[in-house]
């Protein structure tokens, strides 16, 4: 990357920095006595497209500057987000965490937290990306690993914190996903237990406490799971990251700056439909 572009991006870095239009509620010390919930986003709370698909019943059509070019993002959400937010709220510090860039992961959470539920998110420069795969570091998030419950549609997030991920069904638009709804009440029996660890433990006592899974349909999801992996190895100006290293200077919790690749060209529509996916 040349003295110039990295001129660049620190200029834009800062600009957002002053500029935000959404900013997360609560700072930590306010969740003290909370577990920690950390969410994905796309496909686990929402489901974004860039292109206007007559299939798609979108519910918001957002606007995203990013390097100078105009996005527009049909989004819809998750049925029963609103209601998920409050009462997870009741009883946990929640946080975002997206391999989607700073600037999308802003403007989602601007139209689905309006009550300011949500304390803090990372987003794209917080992931680490090795042979094309994201990673999400929970460690960055400087909480006890023995109270966060990590909920993700990509398993590959759970890589380095098995013992606090919770895999649930990708979401693309049906009306009739119910998942979130299930949730509430798990999360709340969750919240007692002094250990979240291992998750899938206390998921197998919850399953037999009720007498049914607290999902279904498992080999779908994992279908459409491996499909969003292969597509997050696509990045932007043909560019795949290498080692642990965190790619864009346009971020909240940076660590370390990128060596870059140059690969083959992505096509533009490609592109759109992964620039801000994760």
């Amino acid at each position: 990357m040349s003295i110039m572009a990295i001129f660049k991006n620190c200029i834009e870095h800062f600009r957002g920095k002053f500029s935000k239009n959404y900013i997360p509620a609560q700072t930590p010390k306010a969740h003290s006595k909370k577990k920690v919930l950390v969410l994905d986003l796309d496909e686990t709370l929402v489901h974004c497209e860039f292109k206007e698909n007559n299939n798609f019943q979108y519910e918001a059509l957002l606007k995203v500057i990013h390097k100078e070019q105009e996005y527009k993002i049909h989004l819809r959400t998750r049925p029963h987000l609103n209601k998920f937010l409050l009462e997870a709220s009741r009883d946990y510090e929640i946080i975002i965490f997206t391999a989607g860039y700073e600037v999308y992961c802003e403007k989602v959470l601007e139209y689905i937290d309006k009550d300011r539920l949500i304390s803090d998110y990372y987003a794209r420069g917080s992931c680490q990306f090795i042979n094309g795969v994201c990673f999400k570091d929970l460690s960055l998030l400087d909480r006890s690993m023995e109270d966060i419950i990590f909920i993700d549609n990509n398993p590959n997030a759970f890589d380095r914190c098995q013992d606090n991920g919770l895999l649930i069904p990708s979401y693309l638009d049906s009306d009739d996903d119910d998942c979130l709804l299930k949730l509430i009440p798990f999360l709340k029996f969750l919240s007692k237990k002094k250990d979240l660890r291992p998750i899938n433990q206390h998921v197998h006592t919850y399953e037999n406490n009720i007498g049914e899974p607290l999902f279904t349909d498992p080999q779908k999801t994992l279908e459409i799971q491996q499909q969003a992996v292969d597509e997050d190895s696509l990045s932007e100006d043909n560019v795949i990251k290498q080692e642990n290293d965190i790619t864009d200077l346009d971020i909240k919790h940076k660590k370390t700056q990128t060596h870059f690749e140059p690969v083959f060209k992505i096509s533009n529509k490609l592109r759109s439909a992964t620039l801000f996916s994760g």
